[in-house]
């Protein structure tokens, strides 16, 4: 799997695919287009799969009766596969169900307990007008953890790498990148070959994904806010099935 692959390599090898000129000083403008179709195929990538690759666990403890925490740098919200939850050092791993609806806290507040379901907590700012949407976000556990032993352990994705920079490096298969960006740039230039070049793209990717065991993310499903883990309450939710390759 060609991972570590600069942008300027990325750059140079989609030009190649779309059969455009190879001399980078010809075309500023569209060499900036290209970078940013280039960064926005390896996001969507990174989005729609658990790449085995960047699997990522991190532990920390928490809080007797502490409800909201931030998120750990390292690992943000739309890195989070499933959160789960240790009563003490030597007990058992039990996954957390993502969502709390309004009716799962009584009017009294939050009991305490083994934390089992959990949601991010949007934060605002309210010292300018119109409020601002915070980016850094919280998240929320209830219910409460009854003593300071419990752990939380994340389990996700690594960060995804930024591609703004000739020498930034891609976390994504390469070619799958360039493959897909290839198709977008050509039907964009209504060159007739574009749909060959997204079935072969497609294709690779299909084979990437089987060798490398990867699957699907479950965590961005439209209509409903399944996130991983045993849901009882998911029949009071539409969470219809998406099926998604990007390009």
């Amino acid at each position: 799997m060609p991972l570590g692959v600069t942008l300027l390599e990325l750059r140079r090898e989609l030009r190649a695919e779309t059969g455009t000129s190879m001399n980078p000083a010809q075309g500023t403008q569209a060499q900036s287009s290209l970078d940013i179709i280039l960064a926005r195929q390896q996001r969507e990538l990174w989005d729609a799969y658990n790449w085995q690759h960047l699997k990522l666990w991190l532990d920390m403890g928490l809080t007797a009766g502490q409800t909201t925490y931030d998120f750990p740098e390292i690992m943000l919200f739309d890195q989070v596969q499933n959160l789960y939850v240790a009563s003490s050092l030597n007990s058992d791993w039990k996954r957390l169900t993502y969502g709390i609806d309004p009716w799962m806290i009584k009017p009294s507040g939050v009991g305490l307990g083994t934390p089992a379901r959990w949601r991010n907590v949007v934060g605002m700012d309210l010292s300018v007008s119109p409020p601002i949407t915070k980016t850094d976000g919280q998240f929320e556990l209830i219910p409460a953890p009854s003593t300071d032993d419990m752990l939380l352990r994340f389990e996700g994705m690594a960060p995804l790498n930024r591609l703004v920079n000739d020498t930034d490096k891609c976390v994504i298969d390469s070619k799958a990148i360039v493959l897909f960006a290839a198709a977008e740039v050509m039907a964009t230039q209504k060159n007739e070959a574009a749909p060959m070049k997204l079935t072969k793209a497609q294709n690779y990717l299909r084979r990437l994904l089987a060798d490398q065991g990867a699957d699907k993310r479950a965590n961005y499903n439209m209509g409903g806010n399944h996130r991983g883990g045993n849901d009882p309450d998911r029949s009071r939710r539409a969470v219809p099935y998406i099926d998604y390759i990007p390009g």
